[in-house]
């Protein structure tokens, strides 16, 4: 059964869902359900559910809905197609003149050889923030034009996250989406756009969690980010948007169904009932929350005007949205009772549960120490709650071979460590 990677993701495990598939396969009930409680783009999820029925939980909104495209995917006709983008290339038509400015001034940016205005565009381009831009002229006259609640993302992230012409037909999608699936938006169609949105950011790495830096410390322009976000920004939305809905539609239905819930972890393990036989779970474990790098494919999946988090008096330079989720597993404080919570309430379940734990090597001088966690105070922690705990090393993905790992050996920083707990 073929996969796809929905989304760039931090941490994703597409390189080891072989592996993931045969411990849970391993540990689990032939006929029980498993429940994938940090779903992230649910490609987890999609695997699983080739063998057993799936819960895929998260506390975000986007992932559910990857999770139900990737396990039903419905099939869009050309004529679909067609009548999607012909609602979308006219509501872009629509507003386009009330961001004529922004628009030549944008081009003329890609255009030049000179950086230093495409950098002027990343650094204050946001229409949502109200400073002494040199071209604040233009922001303004767009503003007068422009409806925020169906124009979200140009109003926000236009000319930061991506270019003004991408930011209007990314909206124009979400409004032709609106008008094409009346109440409740496809997921599917939805999916495809969080996609395009992925593909299109210009950032390194392609997630959200700080626009492109584009000046030193003298205030000179850096040169080496250039070339790449003239690159992203001249990808054509509306020609990527058909591209990621043939995926999903060349993607077969898994052979179980997947329940797709945004709940968080607690709620998750509350609600779970006796068909689950299995807890396979990937929760963050850095001090980098994990919405930080989403927070505007958030905002498409919630299709919401999501504010901007202040922080010293000023927006910050993310742009982030003012409900952006903090997760107690990222948090120092918090990181051992959020483990501690999470292994008992599955062995009050009576199940096993498999966790990821991805060590990471190195480090940082600013940040030498890339876990809240490590491995072996992790381990020592579940063998609190647990008479079986493991730790397998997946020592080549491609082959899912797996070596039993010694909590005083040196683990690979590319490694991926699955920790099977059980009563």
């Amino acid at each position: 059964m073929a996969d796809l990677r929905p989304i760039h993701y931090l941490g994703n495990k597409s390189q080891f869902l072989a592996a993931i598939e045969a411990v849970v396969d391993d540990v689990a009930r032939p006929s029980a359900a498993a429940c994938d409680l940090f779903a992230g783009t649910a490609v987890v999820t999609r695997r699983l559910a080739r063998t057993r029925p799936v819960v895929s939980a998260d506390v975000q909104a986007y992932s559910p809905i990857l999770a139900r495209a990737l396990t039903r995917p419905r099939v869009f006709s050309a004529p679909q197609i067609a009548q999607i983008l012909g609602l979308a290339r006219e509501w872009l038509a629509s507003v386009t003149s009330g961001m004529s400015g922004l628009l030549e001034l944008e081009e003329r940016a890609l255009s030049d050889p000179d950086p230093g205005h495409l950098a002027q565009l990343i650094e204050h381009g946001s229409l949502a923030v109200n400073e002494l831009a040199p071209f604040e002229d233009a922001k303004a006259a767009a503003r007068t034009r422009l409806d925020r609640r169906r124009a979200t993302l140009t109003w926000y992230y236009g000319g930061v996250y991506f270019s003004y012409r991408q930011a209007l037909e990314l909206d124009a999608l979400r409004n032709a989406l609106r008008v094409h699936g009346g109440d409740r938006r496809d997921d599917t169609a939805v999916a495809a756009l969080l996609g395009v949105a992925s593909d299109t950011v210009s950032t390194v790495g392609n997630h959200f969690a700080q626009p492109i830096q584009p000046w030193r410390a003298d205030g000179a322009v850096k040169r080496n980010w250039v070339t790449a976000v003239i690159r992203s920004r001249r990808i054509q939305v509306f020609d990527r948007y058909p591209t990621w809905l043939s995926r999903y539609a060349v993607l077969p239905p898994t052979a179980h169904p997947c329940r797709a819930q945004q709940t968080d972890h607690q709620r998750t393990l509350t609600s779970l009932g006796r068909e689950v036989g299995v807890v396979y779970a990937d929760p963050p474990y850095t001090r980098d929350h994990y919405s930080r790098f989403y927070h505007v494919l958030e905002t498409i999946a919630v299709d919401d005007d999501p504010g901007v988090t202040w922080n010293a008096g000023k927006p910050g330079r993310g742009l982030y949205r003012l409900d952006r989720h903090q997760s107690p597993f990222s948090i120092k404080s918090q990181v051992r009772p959020a483990f501690r919570e999470l292994f008992g309430r599955v062995k009050g379940l009576g199940i096993p549960l498999v966790l990821s734990y991805s060590p990471m090597s190195g480090g940082t001088r600013a940040r030498p120490r890339t876990r809240l966690l490590s491995i072996d105070e992790l381990t020592r922690m579940a063998r609190e709650y647990f008479g079986d705990v493991r730790l397998l090393e997946i020592a080549d993905a491609a082959h899912s071979r797996f070596n039993r790992v010694e909590l005083n050996a040196a683990v690979d920083g590319t490694a991926e460590i699955l920790l099977v707990a059980g009563n």
